[in-house]
C-alpha cells in the first residue's frame, strides 16, 4: 500500500504515540489518588483535612520549642598558641544548644604537657570567665555568625 520507507515511519510514529499515552495515563492515575487523598467521598471533607493539617503544624512548632535545649550547635577548631611546639595539636570545641547555652572546651598543648579547660557559655555570650580569642571565634562560627 504505502512505499517502504512510510510503513515504518508509521510503525515508529505509533510506538511513540503509545508510549506517550502511557506516561500520561500513569500522571494522571497519580495525580487522580493524590485528589482522592484531598478531597475523600466520605468521611472527611477539604475543611476537616486542612485542620488536621494545621494541627500537625502546630505540633511541629512545639516540638522546635522543645528541641531548643538539645545539642545543636558544634563547631571545631584547631591551632597552635605557642611558638615552641610543631602542629596543630591544640583545639577549642564548642557545643551549644538552639539557645546558645553550652560549653566550650578547650586543650592547649605544650612540650610540658597538655591543659584542658571548660568554659561555660550563656546565650552565645562568655558565661563567668573570659574567653581566649580562639574561643571567641569557635562560639561566633557554632553560633552561625
Amino acid at each position: 500500500m504505502y512505499p517502504d520507507g512510510l510503513n515504518g515511519v508509521f510503525l515508529v510514529w505509533g510506538a511513540v504515540s503509545t508510549i506517550w499515552i502511557i506516561i500520561l495515563t500513569v500522571l494522571l492515575w497519580k495525580q487522580s489518588s493524590d485528589f482522592k487523598k484531598l478531597f475523600p467521598k466520605e468521611g472527611q471533607n477539604f475543611r476537616d483535612k486542612l485542620k488536621e493539617v494545621l494541627s500537625e503544624v502546630e505540633g511541629l512548632e512545639e516540638f522546635k520549642v522543645r528541641c531548643l535545649g538539645n545539642l545543636q550547635k558544634v563547631f571545631l577548631k584547631r591551632y597552635n598558641p605557642y611558638q615552641d611546639t610543631g602542629g596543630d595539636q591544640s583545639f577549642s570545641l564548642a557545643l551549644l544548644n538552639g539557645r546558645g547555652d553550652g560549653v566550650v572546651v578547650t586543650s592547649l598543648h605544650s612540650r610540658a604537657g597538655t591543659r584542658v579547660f571548660a568554659k561555660g557559655v550563656k546565650e552565645g555570650m562568655e558565661a563567668q570567665v573570659q574567653f581566649s580569642q580562639e574561643e571567641k571565634e569557635v562560639v561566633r562560627r557554632a553560633m552561625g555568625q
